[in-house]
Order: structure tokens, then sequence, then C-alpha cells
């Protein structure tokens, strides 16, 4: 069997360990057009972030499985693979623990306006005004506080169980504009008027693209914060750029945007306010979770090469 990792920066600088006969090949990080140049005639393709097309289809006839290094996969035309008979996996699990502890970060920081309080003594406040604090904006507690969670999955749980250990009330929504409200779920404009804090932890499909949007944000308490671990899509950029500088919310954070990498001049990167954080998409990317994402993706390869169907889309 033939496999190319074509990605293999995003991985763990360690060998794999296959459990058949194979000729493996590695690349650091290929573009698209070396992608095409390069990878021909493969059994097993890993990648993170490149596209699988026709073209790639047409240079690997005997493709049997595409190695995903991510658990989305809304990069790829799942279809067209499935309809030439190429099964895809991808990686599940491994970060749950990783992006609800960053996104428990985020609350934290942005509930306490950690950002201000640090660059007040950076910029020699506290010695400069006599006093013997330094409160640079307005922080508030945990305790009693509503966390609205958008999305059930493995993170959103593990964020709830964080956020109820420090005595927060935990609400999921329920899906904007369903017709009923299932058990254990919140309607989706009542999640947001209670919320002190709105967490975004769902896909992004056609269903939930441009899910926070000016109507949503305005209905949200100008005291509330809101913090995306989901994809840069859910939000409608120009929306939340106007509804923070109109302090319509009280701050922002996120790990991911709608392009990436950004361009320079991506709005969000640009904005003048006191609450804002934004991180590179590195929430999933902590020691321990990068080590089980190489398991994971390993064992993948292994059971699903000699018949053993796993984490298939």
């Amino acid at each position: 069997m033939k496999i190319t990792c074509t990605e293999k920066y995003v991985l763990p600088d360690q060998q794999f360990q296959f459990d058949f006969p194979h000729e493996y090949t590695e690349y650091a990080q290929l573009s698209q057009d070396e992608f095409y140049n390069k990878v021909h005639n493969q059994d097993v393709i890993i990648l993170s972030d490149l596209n699988i097309d026709e073209r790639v289809l047409q240079n690997n006839p005997e493709l049997k499985l595409v190695a995903l290094c991510s658990t989305g996969y809304n990069h790829i035309n799942v279809p067209l693979l499935k309809q030439h008979g190429i099964q895809v996996c991808n990686i599940r699990g491994q970060a749950t623990d990783a992006v609800s502890e960053h996104a428990f970060c985020f609350m934290i920081n942005l509930l306490k306006n950690f950002k201000q309080q640090v660059d007040a003594i950076e910029q020699g406040r506290w010695s400069s005004e006599n006093e013997a604090f330094c409160l640079a904006a307005p922080m508030r507690q945990l305790k009693n506080k509503t966390l609205t969670i958008i999305g059930k999955g493995n993170i959103g749980q593990a964020l709830a169980e964080k956020a109820q250990a420090f005595g927060m009330q935990v609400i999921f929504s329920e899906r904007k504009n369903a017709s009923q409200c299932r058990v254990g779920y919140v309607p989706f404009e009542e999640a947001i008027q209670r919320a002190d804090v709105v967490s975004l932890h769902c896909a992004l499909n056609a269903e939930t693209e441009h899910l926070i949007d000016l109507a949503v944000l305005k209905q949200m308490k100008k005291e509330a914060v809101l913090i995306n671990l989901g994809r840069g899509g859910l939000i409608h950029d120009p929306d939340l750029v106007f509804a923070l500088e109109n302090h319509l919310i009280a701050g922002f954070a996120t790990d991911v945007l709608n392009q990436e990498p950004p361009p320079a001049d991506h709005p969000l990167l640009h904005l003048q306010h006191p609450n804002v954080m934004i991180t590179g998409h590195i929430a999933w990317a902590t020691d321990e979770a990068q080590q089980l994402l190489f398991d994971i993706l390993q064992d993948n390869i292994n059971k699903n090469m000699t018949g053993i169907e796993q984490n298939l889309v």
C-alpha cells in the first residue's frame, strides 16, 4: 500500500507505525499545486487543509482512503469521494478538554477584563497613580452568571461541566428558528437574551452560517460577551464589528476566523476594542491533544485499511 502524508507539519514529530506492508512518503506542507504535481498513485492520502478534487482523483486512481488530520471536513467533497468508492475518516474526541479549556480561559479573561488590567500595569499606571490597587476596568465573577452554549457535542458538554463547577448556570440553546424545543434545550432567542456569556461550539453548515448576526447581537445583554470556538463563518463579521464598536456587547474572543490564514486587512484583526481576544486556531493544539490526534489518525488508517471501519464520515 502506498501512503502519502501531505501536511506533516500539523502532526507531532514521530513516525507512523502501520500494521500492513506499505510504502510511505511525507511532505512537511504541500501547496495545492504541489499536491497535484507530486502525489500520484497512492492508496492512502493523509491531509489537513488541502482539497481533493477530480484532478487529485485522476492522479490517484487506486485511492482507497483519505485520512484527515482534523475533526472538521466541510472543506472535503465527501459525496464526490463516496461516488468513487473512497472512504474518508476524521479525528474525533482528541481535543475535547483542550478546546473546552480554551473557551473557559476566554470566558474568564473577558469577564475579568484581563487585557485591560495587564495593559494598565505595563503602561505604568499602578506606579503613577499612587494607589494601593489598579483596577483598569470592571471585573465580574463567574458564579451565578448564565452561560449559553450553542452546540451540545463533546466540547460543549465538557465546557458545561467546567462552568458548573464554578457555580455558573448553564443552558444549551435550541437551533435557531426551530419549530419545537427539545428536552434539555432552551429556545434560541431566550437563550441569547438570558446569557452573560454565549459560547459557540456547533458545526458550520447552511443552517448555521452567519448564525450570529446583528439581530441576534442586539438581543444580547450589553454586558454579555461572545466566544467562538466553532468556525469563523458562524458569525457575520461586519455585524460583530458594528456591535462591538457601538457597545451592544461587552467583549468577544475567538480562535477561528472566516478566512485562515486571515488577510492582513481582516476586519476583526483591527478592532479598536479593549476587550477583544483572538488566537490563531490553536485551541486544539495542547501537547496532549496533539499526541492523541496522532494516535487516533494512525489507528484510523490501520483499522480502515484492514477492514475495520472507524471514524468514517
